[in-house]
């Protein structure tokens, strides 16, 4: 699964995603949407130099970072109006009992623990002792199947993201995702993680940065165990031992780079093969301690991780293995727990890694989590106030027919065969476009809240997740499952079920706009469809059939003209990032997917405005109003999405992390590969913004 935007490294970090815009939305009340207006374009400044500049440059200087922000952009704005959104029905069904349905009386009892500030610091570290005593009866290595079989069940199971550098999990993940050679069925897939920092980058580089950023973690580890009951000395002692085994688990991770390739991370093994990958951990005692069902076979992503795994169990002594999995839990459960703890934990995932200054309030948060622990009880609400069905439906309009100009986008290809160009026909037929919220909704009958117990009720939840993904291996996939939550202010491709997903979250200004005119639509919202569906055709996607199959379904001579395209982005889009400190460089090739969909996505969103317009006897030339034409409205509105800036901390960890270009490269690399932007512009060749040897695949 391929996300569009940065923010996944936000939330990963310190759910420092939504802050507040005005003093109302500190208040909890409704903010201002953030719409488009071509006013916002600095005249005073050439598009053909930086367009970047040019369409937000204006907007960044009026909407600087807040104190609670590590990023802030029009992404932000409208994550903040959907956790208010949310806000007023989480209040409502905590503070209004009477007459409400079971679920909503459930998200009224999960809000109110959460909001029970008093109550939550009273009780300190007390709900969390039983696990951290279970911690400390580990006495044998043996016992760890078990005790890690418990932790797995009580922190918020993450999502798959193969951009991801690993799984957000305590020594490994455990999840459900279809079979890469069948994927019509779901396998249990086993991952690699147990790192507390982003990535294993941030534990083996030896730059003075890294090297800071390791004793400023250190630290960080050293409180939080002193904050746990440890005394100073323990404290400092186990600090280290967990940075010395993270950082085996980091030289055991498979590059960033490597782990995007499917077939790098394709081992299919019986539970005998993965026993024998590590002997010391007993993995029939983790299942039967997680109750889960057996899986047709184990998709193992990276057999040399586990190899790694088992080094460090055979070799770390108990104690250590007691003060990572201490740390672990606190690190997880941290934001469930009294303010000293939040405190700590946001001083490094927020500040040092992020570059925020001050905590989002707490009534935001407590929002954010409900919408993570319970997304389709409140994203009920959400949708049927915030979705109605005149929007879904242009949306599928505008869905089709960018998946029409693909189609005549193949068609015209010069460097693909008839055979290719008939299998990219029947894959993009097989899409299965998913817009706004589930069909079915999950069944919460069976999860218990309570009003006071906060932590609790983060582990019941996250329980309930864990068991209810469990349950689907070996079972059939089901390709209209949603991995994103109704009120998620993003979308994504899964090339595995052939399908785009587009939550109700992200289809509202100034993403899309019921009150604008089809440029502003197409190049906003028009060129995320675009960009997701071109995932099912960048360098991994396209290695996967209509069926989701991983199976090579290009001629070996237009697979060598994609490569060589391909390689052009690659190139293009390794340069040094200035923003993200001094000496930090992007590599093109751990972006190149998204980079790809970028530029590929702009274009077939493009050509649908043009036939839409050439259906009504207009082209892309004719006024939209406001001086502007239909093509120059497109891309401003295109610009207008990624306005934004990063703190440098965050734009050093996302660039080092995740598979995303920083927005100003989402803006300006692409509209540079663009003859259409040239021509919207007047830019002659020569300038910024006209590049000689111009990038496309699609």
């Amino acid at each position: 699964m391929r996300l569009l935007t940065v923010l996944s490294v936000l939330l990963a970090l310190c759910l420092a995603a939504q802050a507040q815009r005005t003093t109302a939305a500190a208040a909890g009340s409704m903010p201002d949407l953030e719409r488009f207006s071509p006013e916002q374009a600095d005249k005073s400044l050439d598009p053909c130099s930086n367009f970047f500049q040019y369409a937000c440059g204006k907007w960044i200087k009026a909407n600087p970072i807040p104190a609670d922000q590590a990023g802030w952009g029009t992404f932000n704005v409208l994550g903040i109006w959907n956790l208010a959104a949310l806000h007023d029905a989480l209040e409502q069904a905590a503070n209004s009992p009477a007459n409400h349905t079971a679920i909503e009386a459930m998200v009224g009892d999960y809000y109110a623990s959460c909001k029970d500030e008093a109550a939550i610091d009273k009780a300190g570290i007390a709900p969390l002792q039983p696990t951290l005593e279970s911690i400390a009866k580990l006495h044998d290595k043996s016992q760890l199947p078990a005790l890690i079989a418990r932790l797995h069940q009580m922190i918020r199971p993450a999502n798959l993201n193969f951009i991801d550098a690993q799984y957000q999990g305590i020594l490994f993940g455990l999840y459900a995702a279809p079979g890469f050679d069948d994927a019509s069925t779901n396998l249990a897939v086993l991952d690699q993680s147990g790192m507390s920092m982003p990535s294993r980058e941030f534990y083996l580089k030896d730059d003075d940065k890294s090297k800071q950023i390791r004793e400023q973690y250190v630290q960080h580890v050293t409180r939080m165990l002193q904050l746990s009951g440890e005394p100073q000395a323990q404290a400092a002692a186990d600090a280290q031992a967990v940075l010395s085994m993270e950082t085996a688990l980091a030289n055991a991770n498979m590059d960033i780079v490597l782990r995007r390739d499917p077939k790098n991370v394709n081992h299919k093994m019986s539970l005998q093969q993965v026993q024998a990958l590590t002997p010391s951990f007993n993995w029939s005692r983790y299942f039967s301690a997680l109750q889960a069902p057996a899986s047709p076979v184990y998709m193992v992503t990276s057999p040399d991780f586990f190899r790694g795994m088992e080094k460090l169990i055979a070799t770390e002594p108990v104690d250590h293995w007691r003060a990572y999995l201490r740390f672990s839990v606190l690190r997880f459960m941290a934001s469930s727990l009294s303010q000293p703890f939040i405190d700590e934990n946001f001083d490094f995932y927020g500040r040092t890694l992020s570059g925020a200054k001050q905590l989002p309030p707490r009534w935001r948060r407590c929002s954010g989590y409900a919408d993570a622990d319970l997304g389709d009880a409140v994203g009920q609400a959400y949708v049927a106030k915030y979705f109605p069905p005149e929007s879904k439906e242009r949306m599928l309009q505008m869905v089709k027919a960018i998946e029409e100009a693909l189609h005549r986008d193949i068609d015209a290809a010069s460097w693909m065969s008839a055979q290719t160009k008939q299998r990219a026909h029947a894959k993009l037929a097989a899409q299965v476009d998913k817009i706004g919220y589930p069909d079915r909704w999950h069944d919460y009958s069976s999860l218990q809240m309570k009003r006071d117990d906060f932590l609790g009720n983060v582990g019941r939840a996250s329980t309930f997740e864990i068991n209810r993904r469990m349950a689907l291996f070996g079972k059939p996939v089901d390709r209209h499952e949603w991995n994103m939550t109704p009120p998620t202010v993003n979308a994504y491709e899964d090339s595995q079920t052939n399908t785009i997903n587009f939550p109700a979250g992200i289809l509202q200004p100034p993403f899309f706009d019921a009150a604008q005119i089809d440029a502003v639509n197409y190049g906003a919202i028009g060129a995320v469809i675009g960009h997701e569906i071109i995932h099912g055709y960048d360098d991994q996607g396209r290695k996967f059939d209509a069926e989701g199959n991983l199976r090579d379904w290009w001629t070996p001579e237009d697979a060598a003209s994609y490569e060589q395209r391909g390689q052009c982005i690659a190139d293009e889009y390794t340069q040094d990032v200035p923003e993200a400190g001094a000496g930090v460089k992007q590599n093109g090739k751990l972006t190149q997917g998204e980079d790809t969909a970028d530029n590929g996505g702009i274009h077939i969103a493009l050509a649908g405005l043009e036939s839409g317009l050439k259906s009504k006897g207009e082209d892309l030339d004719s006024p939209a109003g406001n001086g502007l034409s239909q093509l120059q409205t497109f891309f401003l509105a295109y610009a207008n999405v990624w306005c934004g800036d990063l703190r440098p901390e965050l734009a050093r960890t996302a660039v080092l992390t995740q598979g995303h270009s920083l927005n100003a490269y989402r803006v300006n690399n692409v509209v540079s590969n663009m003859n259409e932007f040239a021509h919207a512009f007047g830019c002659r060749a020569g300038q910024p913004m006209v590049h000689v040897n111009a990038c496309r695949v699609w």
